[in-house]
Protein backbone atom coordinates (compact mmCIF):
# COMPACT_ATOMS: atom_id res chain seq x y z
CA UNK A 1 0.00 0.00 0.00
CA UNK A 2 3.19 2.40 0.65
CA UNK A 3 4.49 1.66 -2.87
CA UNK A 4 0.90 2.70 -4.04
CA UNK A 5 1.01 5.82 -2.14
CA UNK A 6 4.77 6.93 -3.36
CA UNK A 7 3.67 6.47 -7.23
CA UNK A 8 0.15 8.66 -6.50
CA UNK A 9 2.64 11.13 -5.23
CA UNK A 10 4.90 11.36 -7.54
CA UNK A 11 2.11 11.40 -10.21
CA UNK A 12 0.46 14.40 -8.36
CA UNK A 13 4.03 15.51 -8.29
CA UNK A 14 4.26 15.55 -11.99
CA UNK A 15 0.60 16.98 -12.48
CA UNK A 16 1.22 20.06 -10.11
CA UNK A 17 4.69 21.20 -12.24
CA UNK A 18 2.97 20.85 -15.28
CA UNK A 19 -0.08 22.44 -14.16
CA UNK A 20 2.08 25.23 -12.25
CA UNK A 21 3.76 26.06 -15.43
CA UNK A 22 1.00 26.47 -17.55
CA UNK A 23 -0.27 28.99 -14.73
CA UNK A 24 3.03 31.01 -14.84
CA UNK A 25 2.66 31.62 -18.77
CA UNK A 26 -0.38 33.08 -19.50
CA UNK A 27 0.69 33.87 -23.05
CA UNK A 28 0.60 30.35 -23.71
CA UNK A 29 -3.12 30.69 -23.85
CA UNK A 30 -3.20 33.93 -26.24
CA UNK A 31 -5.11 33.75 -28.93
CA UNK A 32 -3.61 34.82 -32.51
CA UNK A 33 -4.84 37.50 -34.82
CA UNK A 34 -5.28 37.02 -38.00
CA UNK A 35 -2.03 37.13 -39.17
CA UNK A 36 -1.38 34.18 -37.02
CA UNK A 37 1.28 36.09 -34.82
CA UNK A 38 1.78 33.94 -31.74
CA UNK A 39 2.47 35.88 -28.23
CA UNK A 40 5.93 35.89 -27.98
CA UNK A 41 7.46 34.87 -24.50
CA UNK A 42 10.49 37.26 -25.32
CA UNK A 43 8.84 40.57 -25.72
CA UNK A 44 11.31 43.09 -24.06
CA UNK A 45 10.40 44.86 -20.91
CA UNK A 46 9.36 48.41 -21.99
CA UNK A 47 8.37 51.67 -20.51
CA UNK A 48 4.74 54.06 -21.10
CA UNK A 49 4.45 57.51 -20.99
CA UNK A 50 0.33 57.82 -21.97
CA UNK A 51 -0.42 61.23 -22.18
CA UNK A 52 -4.67 61.96 -21.84
CA UNK A 53 -5.11 65.79 -23.13
CA UNK A 54 -8.57 66.44 -22.90
CA UNK A 55 -11.38 67.81 -25.67
CA UNK A 56 -8.56 67.65 -28.11
CA UNK A 57 -10.51 66.84 -31.51
CA UNK A 58 -9.89 64.76 -34.21
CA UNK A 59 -9.38 67.26 -37.24
CA UNK A 60 -7.66 69.89 -34.93
CA UNK A 61 -4.21 68.60 -36.33
CA UNK A 62 -5.04 68.63 -39.73
CA UNK A 63 -6.59 71.98 -39.29
CA UNK A 64 -3.29 73.69 -37.83
CA UNK A 65 -0.89 71.16 -38.88
CA UNK A 66 1.68 73.84 -39.71
CA UNK A 67 1.89 75.23 -36.18
CA UNK A 68 1.92 71.47 -34.49
CA UNK A 69 5.66 69.86 -35.04
CA UNK A 70 5.98 68.13 -32.12
CA UNK A 71 2.78 65.76 -33.79
CA UNK A 72 4.28 66.29 -37.00
CA UNK A 73 7.06 64.17 -35.38
CA UNK A 74 4.74 61.61 -34.17
CA UNK A 75 3.62 61.00 -37.59
CA UNK A 76 7.33 60.68 -39.09
CA UNK A 77 7.92 58.57 -36.21
CA UNK A 78 5.66 56.60 -35.29
CA UNK A 79 1.56 56.36 -35.55
CA UNK A 80 -1.28 58.72 -36.24
CA UNK A 81 -4.82 57.36 -36.09
CA UNK A 82 -7.21 59.18 -38.43
CA UNK A 83 -9.49 59.27 -35.92
CA UNK A 84 -10.75 57.42 -32.74
CA UNK A 85 -14.17 57.07 -32.23
CA UNK A 86 -15.77 57.74 -28.86
CA UNK A 87 -18.05 56.03 -26.29
CA UNK A 88 -21.30 57.59 -25.66
CA UNK A 89 -21.30 59.38 -23.36
CA UNK A 90 -18.34 61.44 -25.11
CA UNK A 91 -18.05 63.05 -21.85
CA UNK A 92 -14.40 63.14 -19.06
CA UNK A 93 -14.95 60.35 -16.34
CA UNK A 94 -16.83 57.77 -18.46
CA UNK A 95 -13.89 58.17 -21.29
CA UNK A 96 -11.02 57.94 -18.58
CA UNK A 97 -12.50 54.80 -17.73
CA UNK A 98 -12.94 53.00 -20.66
CA UNK A 99 -9.48 54.02 -21.41
CA UNK A 100 -8.48 52.48 -18.28
CA UNK A 101 -10.22 49.47 -18.57
CA UNK A 102 -11.36 48.89 -21.93
CA UNK A 103 -14.64 47.92 -21.26
CA UNK A 104 -17.94 50.07 -22.09
CA UNK A 105 -19.70 52.42 -19.27
CA UNK A 106 -22.08 50.06 -18.55
CA UNK A 107 -19.82 47.47 -17.85
CA UNK A 108 -17.26 49.95 -15.74
CA UNK A 109 -20.43 51.74 -14.53
CA UNK A 110 -18.93 55.29 -14.53
CA UNK A 111 -21.63 56.67 -16.79
CA UNK A 112 -21.11 60.22 -16.42
CA UNK A 113 -19.90 63.25 -14.86
CA UNK A 114 -22.33 63.27 -12.77
CA UNK A 115 -24.34 60.06 -10.99
CA UNK A 116 -27.05 59.82 -8.47
CA UNK A 117 -27.66 56.54 -6.90
CA UNK A 118 -31.35 56.15 -6.24
CA UNK A 119 -30.52 53.08 -3.40
CA UNK A 120 -28.61 55.68 -1.16
CA UNK A 121 -31.53 56.54 1.07
CA UNK A 122 -29.29 60.13 1.75
CA UNK A 123 -28.90 61.99 -0.93
CA UNK A 124 -26.53 64.11 -0.07
CA UNK A 125 -24.36 61.02 -0.39
CA UNK A 126 -25.91 59.65 -3.28
CA UNK A 127 -23.95 62.31 -5.84
CA UNK A 128 -21.27 61.81 -8.73
CA UNK A 129 -20.11 65.43 -8.86
CA UNK A 130 -17.00 65.57 -11.15
CA UNK A 131 -15.88 68.65 -9.17
CA UNK A 132 -16.29 68.10 -5.89
CA UNK A 133 -13.50 65.49 -4.66
CA UNK A 134 -15.25 64.07 -2.27
CA UNK A 135 -18.19 62.62 -4.05
CA UNK A 136 -15.76 61.17 -6.65
CA UNK A 137 -13.59 59.33 -3.88
CA UNK A 138 -16.44 56.74 -2.67
CA UNK A 139 -14.55 53.59 -3.20
CA UNK A 140 -18.12 52.00 -4.16
CA UNK A 141 -18.12 54.05 -7.78
CA UNK A 142 -14.45 52.14 -8.46
CA UNK A 143 -15.09 48.57 -8.15
CA UNK A 144 -17.02 47.27 -11.58
CA UNK A 145 -13.43 47.08 -13.51
CA UNK A 146 -9.98 46.71 -13.04
CA UNK A 147 -7.76 49.31 -14.90
CA UNK A 148 -4.57 48.92 -15.88
CA UNK A 149 -2.33 50.23 -13.55
CA UNK A 150 -3.94 48.11 -10.80
CA UNK A 151 -3.09 45.02 -13.00
CA UNK A 152 0.79 46.58 -13.90
CA UNK A 153 1.48 47.01 -9.83
CA UNK A 154 -0.17 43.31 -8.88
CA UNK A 155 2.36 42.41 -11.66
CA UNK A 156 5.24 44.59 -9.86
CA UNK A 157 5.57 47.30 -12.64
CA UNK A 158 6.23 50.97 -10.87
CA UNK A 159 3.57 53.12 -11.68
CA UNK A 160 2.44 56.80 -11.57
CA UNK A 161 -0.35 58.67 -12.52
CA UNK A 162 -0.98 62.63 -12.44
CA UNK A 163 -5.00 64.01 -12.62
CA UNK A 164 -5.70 60.56 -13.93
CA UNK A 165 -9.02 60.45 -13.09
CA UNK A 166 -9.39 58.44 -9.01
CA UNK A 167 -6.31 56.57 -9.49
CA UNK A 168 -6.11 56.90 -5.36
CA UNK A 169 -8.94 54.80 -5.11
CA UNK A 170 -8.10 51.60 -4.60
CA UNK A 171 -9.43 48.29 -6.43
CA UNK A 172 -9.24 45.39 -4.65
CA UNK A 173 -7.51 47.04 -2.17
CA UNK A 174 -4.15 47.73 -4.58
CA UNK A 175 -3.28 51.24 -5.21
CA UNK A 176 -0.71 52.69 -8.19
CA UNK A 177 3.04 52.87 -6.72
CA UNK A 178 1.92 56.95 -6.92
CA UNK A 179 -1.17 59.19 -7.73
CA UNK A 180 -2.38 61.79 -7.95
CA UNK A 181 -6.01 62.11 -8.35
CA UNK A 182 -7.74 64.51 -10.71
CA UNK A 183 -8.27 68.55 -9.95
CA UNK A 184 -9.36 71.16 -11.81
CA UNK A 185 -5.06 71.93 -13.38
CA UNK A 186 -6.10 75.52 -15.52
CA UNK A 187 -3.67 77.00 -18.03
CA UNK A 188 -0.06 76.06 -19.59
CA UNK A 189 2.04 75.95 -16.62
CA UNK A 190 0.24 72.92 -15.15
CA UNK A 191 0.94 70.87 -18.35
CA UNK A 192 4.29 71.80 -18.58
CA UNK A 193 4.70 70.92 -14.80
CA UNK A 194 3.12 67.74 -15.07
CA UNK A 195 5.12 67.36 -18.59
CA UNK A 196 8.16 67.69 -16.63
CA UNK A 197 7.26 65.07 -13.07
CA UNK A 198 6.27 62.59 -16.20
CA UNK A 199 10.30 62.55 -17.46
CA UNK A 200 11.42 62.31 -14.25
CA UNK A 201 9.12 59.83 -13.07
CA UNK A 202 10.84 57.69 -16.44
CA UNK A 203 14.48 58.55 -15.15
CA UNK A 204 13.52 57.05 -11.72
CA UNK A 205 12.84 53.75 -13.65
CA UNK A 206 8.83 53.97 -13.67
CA UNK A 207 7.21 51.15 -15.85
CA UNK A 208 4.01 53.35 -16.57
CA UNK A 209 3.65 56.71 -16.54
CA UNK A 210 -0.34 58.26 -17.24
CA UNK A 211 -0.73 61.69 -17.01
CA UNK A 212 -3.67 64.47 -17.74
CA UNK A 213 -4.23 67.77 -19.12
CA UNK A 214 -7.47 70.15 -19.56
CA UNK A 215 -5.81 72.58 -21.05
CA UNK A 216 -7.24 72.27 -24.52
CA UNK A 217 -10.79 71.04 -23.46
CA UNK A 218 -11.20 73.93 -20.94
CA UNK A 219 -9.94 76.58 -24.12
CA UNK A 220 -12.49 74.62 -26.57
CA UNK A 221 -15.22 74.82 -23.66
CA UNK A 222 -14.69 78.67 -23.26
CA UNK A 223 -14.19 79.99 -26.30
CA UNK A 224 -15.17 77.33 -28.93
CA UNK A 225 -13.49 75.24 -30.98
CA UNK A 226 -13.09 77.33 -33.88
CA UNK A 227 -11.28 80.01 -32.27
CA UNK A 228 -7.85 81.77 -32.37
CA UNK A 229 -8.14 81.10 -28.54
CA UNK A 230 -7.88 77.43 -29.40
CA UNK A 231 -5.49 77.71 -31.84
CA UNK A 232 -2.97 78.97 -29.59
CA UNK A 233 -4.04 76.38 -26.76
CA UNK A 234 -2.36 74.11 -29.21
CA UNK A 235 0.57 75.61 -30.30
CA UNK A 236 1.29 76.00 -26.33
CA UNK A 237 0.44 72.41 -25.49
CA UNK A 238 2.60 71.49 -28.90
CA UNK A 239 6.20 73.75 -27.81
CA UNK A 240 5.19 71.92 -24.13
CA UNK A 241 5.34 68.55 -25.83
CA UNK A 242 8.60 69.52 -28.07
CA UNK A 243 10.30 70.39 -24.56
CA UNK A 244 9.01 66.39 -23.18
CA UNK A 245 10.84 65.10 -26.68
CA UNK A 246 13.96 67.01 -25.84
CA UNK A 247 14.37 66.36 -22.12
CA UNK A 248 13.94 62.47 -23.05
CA UNK A 249 16.72 62.74 -26.11
CA UNK A 250 18.84 64.50 -23.30
CA UNK A 251 18.17 61.49 -21.06
CA UNK A 252 19.06 58.83 -23.63
CA UNK A 253 15.61 57.91 -23.10
CA UNK A 254 14.18 58.50 -26.27
CA UNK A 255 14.38 55.50 -28.13
CA UNK A 256 13.09 53.01 -24.95
CA UNK A 257 10.06 54.92 -23.89
CA UNK A 258 6.71 54.64 -25.66
CA UNK A 259 4.54 57.14 -25.99
CA UNK A 260 0.92 57.27 -26.62
CA UNK A 261 -0.97 60.70 -26.85
CA UNK A 262 -5.11 60.34 -26.81
CA UNK A 263 -7.89 62.40 -26.19
CA UNK A 264 -11.13 61.60 -24.41
CA UNK A 265 -13.24 63.02 -27.02
CA UNK A 266 -13.72 65.84 -29.42
CA UNK A 267 -15.80 69.43 -29.24
CA UNK A 268 -18.34 71.47 -30.67
CA UNK A 269 -19.37 74.90 -31.30
CA UNK A 270 -22.44 75.37 -29.20
CA UNK A 271 -22.35 79.41 -28.84
CA UNK A 272 -24.03 82.32 -29.89
CA UNK A 273 -24.08 82.68 -33.65
CA UNK A 274 -23.12 78.56 -33.55
CA UNK A 275 -27.41 77.99 -34.74
CA UNK A 276 -27.00 75.47 -31.54
CA UNK A 277 -31.03 75.73 -29.91
CA UNK A 278 -30.77 76.35 -26.50
CA UNK A 279 -33.76 73.47 -25.12
CA UNK A 280 -35.50 74.56 -21.32
CA UNK A 281 -37.43 71.60 -19.91
CA UNK A 282 -39.04 73.83 -17.35
CA UNK A 283 -42.18 74.41 -19.01
CA UNK A 284 -42.66 71.03 -20.52
CA UNK A 285 -42.42 69.07 -17.12
CA UNK A 286 -43.93 69.08 -13.98
CA UNK A 287 -41.51 68.97 -11.74
CA UNK A 288 -43.34 67.78 -8.43
CA UNK A 289 -42.61 64.62 -10.60
CA UNK A 290 -39.36 64.44 -10.95
CA UNK A 291 -37.09 63.13 -8.09
CA UNK A 292 -33.56 64.02 -9.94
CA UNK A 293 -32.29 65.52 -12.89
CA UNK A 294 -28.77 64.84 -13.71
CA UNK A 295 -26.51 66.41 -16.58
CA UNK A 296 -27.54 68.79 -18.99
CA UNK A 297 -26.00 69.82 -22.25
CA UNK A 298 -25.92 66.98 -24.88
CA UNK A 299 -27.72 64.97 -22.11
CA UNK A 300 -30.12 64.52 -19.77
CA UNK A 301 -30.92 61.50 -16.95
CA UNK A 302 -33.72 62.30 -15.23
CA UNK A 303 -35.11 60.11 -12.50
CA UNK A 304 -38.96 60.66 -12.40
CA UNK A 305 -41.26 59.28 -8.98
CA UNK A 306 -42.49 55.98 -10.12
CA UNK A 307 -45.69 56.44 -10.72
CA UNK A 308 -45.44 59.52 -12.93
CA UNK A 309 -42.84 57.69 -15.64
CA UNK A 310 -45.07 57.35 -18.12
CA UNK A 311 -46.46 61.27 -17.78
CA UNK A 312 -42.81 62.45 -17.61
CA UNK A 313 -42.13 60.64 -20.60
CA UNK A 314 -44.84 61.25 -22.84
CA UNK A 315 -44.79 65.66 -22.42
CA UNK A 316 -40.78 65.09 -23.16
CA UNK A 317 -41.73 62.82 -26.47
CA UNK A 318 -43.27 66.38 -27.39
CA UNK A 319 -39.98 68.54 -26.85
CA UNK A 320 -38.38 69.54 -30.10
CA UNK A 321 -34.49 68.73 -30.97
CA UNK A 322 -34.36 65.62 -28.19
CA UNK A 323 -34.83 61.90 -28.52
CA UNK A 324 -36.09 60.70 -25.26
CA UNK A 325 -36.10 57.13 -24.24
CA UNK A 326 -37.39 54.92 -21.56
CA UNK A 327 -34.50 53.09 -20.02
CA UNK A 328 -35.52 49.90 -21.74
CA UNK A 329 -35.48 52.14 -25.03
CA UNK A 330 -31.87 53.48 -24.89
CA UNK A 331 -29.90 52.22 -27.79
CA UNK A 332 -28.18 48.81 -27.80
CA UNK A 333 -24.92 50.42 -29.47
CA UNK A 334 -24.45 53.47 -26.50
CA UNK A 335 -23.70 50.79 -23.98
CA UNK A 336 -25.23 52.22 -21.24
CA UNK A 337 -28.85 51.11 -20.57
CA UNK A 338 -27.77 47.89 -18.16
CA UNK A 339 -25.30 50.60 -15.88
CA UNK A 340 -26.74 50.86 -12.32
CA UNK A 341 -27.05 53.92 -12.07
CA UNK A 342 -28.34 54.71 -15.70
CA UNK A 343 -32.13 56.69 -14.33
CA UNK A 344 -35.76 55.70 -15.79
CA UNK A 345 -35.35 58.42 -19.08
CA UNK A 346 -32.74 59.03 -20.74
CA UNK A 347 -32.98 62.61 -23.01
CA UNK A 348 -30.32 62.61 -25.93
CA UNK A 349 -30.10 66.42 -27.22
CA UNK A 350 -29.47 66.33 -31.42
CA UNK A 351 -27.38 68.04 -33.17
CA UNK A 352 -27.47 71.59 -33.13
CA UNK A 353 -29.88 71.65 -29.47
CA UNK A 354 -28.40 72.15 -25.83
CA UNK A 355 -30.31 71.30 -23.05
CA UNK A 356 -30.36 73.85 -19.91
CA UNK A 357 -30.51 72.41 -16.99
CA UNK A 358 -33.80 72.58 -15.02
CA UNK A 359 -34.22 75.53 -12.57
CA UNK A 360 -34.75 73.37 -9.25
CA UNK A 361 -33.08 71.91 -6.80
CA UNK A 362 -33.31 68.62 -7.82
CA UNK A 363 -31.14 69.30 -10.65
CA UNK A 364 -27.36 68.01 -10.39
CA UNK A 365 -25.03 69.97 -10.81
CA UNK A 366 -27.25 73.18 -9.03
CA UNK A 367 -24.78 75.45 -9.31
CA UNK A 368 -24.22 78.83 -11.33
CA UNK A 369 -23.08 76.02 -14.56
CA UNK A 370 -26.22 74.38 -14.27
CA UNK A 371 -27.80 77.33 -16.85
CA UNK A 372 -24.96 78.13 -18.80
CA UNK A 373 -24.49 78.02 -22.45
CA UNK A 374 -20.39 77.30 -23.03
CA UNK A 375 -19.52 78.00 -26.49
CA UNK A 376 -18.29 74.68 -26.82
CA UNK A 377 -19.40 71.45 -25.79
CA UNK A 378 -19.32 67.69 -26.20
CA UNK A 379 -21.04 64.81 -25.53
CA UNK A 380 -23.25 63.87 -28.04
CA UNK A 381 -23.78 60.59 -30.04
CA UNK A 382 -22.67 59.74 -33.80
CA UNK A 383 -20.99 63.18 -34.09
CA UNK A 384 -18.17 62.96 -35.77
CA UNK A 385 -16.95 65.96 -33.90
CA UNK A 386 -17.03 63.98 -30.91
CA UNK A 387 -14.52 61.91 -32.43
CA UNK A 388 -10.95 61.94 -30.71
CA UNK A 389 -6.93 61.65 -31.42
CA UNK A 390 -4.40 58.92 -31.12
CA UNK A 391 -0.50 59.03 -31.81
CA UNK A 392 2.27 57.13 -30.64
CA UNK A 393 5.85 56.24 -31.24
CA UNK A 394 8.41 54.37 -29.51
CA UNK A 395 10.19 50.66 -29.32
CA UNK A 396 6.29 49.13 -29.86
CA UNK A 397 5.13 51.26 -32.73
CA UNK A 398 5.96 51.00 -36.58
CA UNK A 399 6.79 54.29 -38.20
CA UNK A 400 4.80 56.39 -40.28
CA UNK A 401 1.83 54.90 -40.46
CA UNK A 402 -1.34 56.71 -40.90
CA UNK A 403 -3.72 54.22 -39.37
CA UNK A 404 -7.72 53.63 -39.68
CA UNK A 405 -9.83 54.85 -37.42
CA UNK A 406 -9.95 52.78 -33.93
CA UNK A 407 -12.16 52.56 -31.01
CA UNK A 408 -11.93 54.17 -27.81
CA UNK A 409 -12.08 50.94 -26.02
CA UNK A 410 -9.27 49.62 -28.43
CA UNK A 411 -6.42 51.32 -26.46
CA UNK A 412 -6.18 49.37 -23.17
CA UNK A 413 -5.09 46.10 -24.56
CA UNK A 414 -2.12 48.25 -26.49
CA UNK A 415 -1.03 49.33 -22.84
CA UNK A 416 -1.23 45.72 -21.79
CA UNK A 417 0.35 44.60 -24.70
CA UNK A 418 3.21 47.07 -24.02
CA UNK A 419 3.62 46.43 -20.85
CA UNK A 420 3.67 42.89 -21.36
CA UNK A 421 1.00 42.03 -18.67
CA UNK A 422 -2.65 40.23 -18.92
CA UNK A 423 -5.52 41.96 -19.73
CA UNK A 424 -8.94 42.01 -18.43
CA UNK A 425 -11.95 40.96 -20.28
CA UNK A 426 -12.88 43.81 -22.34
CA UNK A 427 -14.59 45.58 -25.18
CA UNK A 428 -11.99 45.90 -27.68
CA UNK A 429 -11.00 44.96 -30.94
CA UNK A 430 -7.61 43.44 -31.15
CA UNK A 431 -7.58 43.35 -35.51
CA UNK A 432 -8.57 47.16 -34.88
CA UNK A 433 -5.09 48.14 -33.54
CA UNK A 434 -2.70 45.09 -34.27
CA UNK A 435 -1.31 46.07 -37.46
CA UNK A 436 0.22 49.61 -35.58
CA UNK A 437 2.69 47.72 -33.42
CA UNK A 438 5.57 45.86 -33.87
CA UNK A 439 4.32 42.83 -32.02
CA UNK A 440 1.23 41.72 -33.24
CA UNK A 441 0.65 39.02 -30.70
CA UNK A 442 -2.25 39.08 -29.07
CA UNK A 443 -2.38 40.18 -24.68
CA UNK A 444 -3.22 37.40 -22.83
CA UNK A 445 -6.29 37.66 -21.12
CA UNK A 446 -7.25 36.90 -17.77
CA UNK A 447 -9.89 34.47 -18.27
CA UNK A 448 -12.01 31.20 -16.23
CA UNK A 449 -9.41 28.70 -17.47
CA UNK A 450 -6.15 30.73 -15.65
CA UNK A 451 -8.31 30.34 -12.79
CA UNK A 452 -9.17 27.07 -12.80
CA UNK A 453 -5.60 26.49 -13.71
CA UNK A 454 -4.66 27.92 -10.36
CA UNK A 455 -7.29 26.21 -8.01
CA UNK A 456 -6.25 23.10 -9.81
CA UNK A 457 -2.61 23.78 -9.08
CA UNK A 458 -3.16 24.43 -4.97
CA UNK A 459 -5.72 21.13 -4.87
CA UNK A 460 -2.84 19.60 -6.16
CA UNK A 461 -0.53 20.94 -3.93
CA UNK A 462 -3.08 19.92 -1.02
CA UNK A 463 -3.64 16.52 -1.93
CA UNK A 464 0.47 16.06 -2.11
CA UNK A 465 0.65 17.30 1.64
CA UNK A 466 -2.59 14.95 2.11
CA UNK A 467 -0.67 11.87 0.95
CA UNK A 468 2.62 12.46 2.52
CA UNK A 469 1.15 12.69 5.83
CA UNK A 470 -0.69 9.93 5.30
CA UNK A 471 2.20 7.59 3.80
CA UNK A 472 4.47 8.65 6.70
CA UNK A 473 1.87 7.23 9.18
Amino acid sequence: MKGTKLISVDSLLLACLALGFLHSCPSVFAETDEAGAEADSETPQEKLLVIMLDGFRWDYYDLHKKHLNAFQHFISEGVHVEWVEPIFPPVSYPSWTTVSTGVFPETHGVIGNYMFDLNISDPTQAVFDIFTHETTSKIEWWQNSEPIWTTATRYGKKTFLRFWSRCDVPFNEVKPFECTPYREARGTENIRQTFNIAVQKLKQDFDLVMVYGEHIDNIGHKYGPNSNELKQALIDVNNMLNELLDQLIDSQMDEKVNIVILSDHGMTWTGMGSGVQYISLDSQIDKSEVYRSVDRGSFMAIAPFAKHLDSVYQRLLKVEGVDVYKREEIPDEYHYKNARLAQDILVVAKEKYFIRGLLTSKQIPRDKESNYVWEGNHGYPNMPDMRGVFFAKGPAFKKGIIHKPIHLEDVYQIFARILDIPAGPHNGSWSRVSHMLVNRAVPSVHSAFTSTLALAFIACRLAILFLLEDNSS
